[in-house]
């Protein structure tokens, strides 16, 4: 191997360790946000759930591609704590834009409880649209998501 041959493949062990160190510093990072991530949400479900309703408990992993832009926890209902039932939280986008919705599942069925952290005039039409096509789309997809976060729960 001559000087020139060495140079370039010291030069390339560089560069690869280089960017070998980058793409671990970003899974490092990712890896120690999932928590903080994982309190945030369970905040934001909290803050649209009554308190004296509902107790937000662990997190539920979703085995879909639509868990890209949602989080699924257990949720215990206060005055029946043998029923348990899912909160979703996903990123619905709507004429207003995307906004955080919250959606309870029990039995199968989703229903809307509200936007997070939106106190604004979207929130409110939202809410005030139970019935728009929106709406039903995204609870077809909340479903969606419990079915999956359960059967994740039924396979441990």
């Amino acid at each position: 191997m001559n000087e020139g041959a060495k140079k370039q493949l010291f030069q390339a062990g560089i560069f690869t360790g280089i960017i070998l160190a980058f793409f671990l510093t970003l899974a490092l990072f990712s890896v120690l946000g999932r928590k903080s991530w994982e309190r945030g949400l369970r905040a934001a479900v909290e803050q649209v759930l009554p308190p004296s309703e509902w107790e937000c408990g662990e997190f539920v992993k979703i085995d879909s591609s639509l868990s890209v832009s949602a989080a699924c926890f257990e949720l215990v209902q206060k005055n029946s704590p043998s029923k348990k039932s899912l909160a979703v939280i996903l990123r619905a986008t709507g004429y207003w834009g995307p906004l955080p919705a919250v959606f309870v599942v029990q039995d199968g069925k989703a229903d809307f409880k509200g936007m997070a952290y939106m106190q604004s005039s979207a929130a409110r039409a939202f809410l005030d649209s139970k019935n728009d096509r929106q709406i039903v789309y995204w609870q077809n997809i909340a479903q969606e998501l419990a079915r999956s976060a359960a059967g994740q729960e039924a396979k441990k």
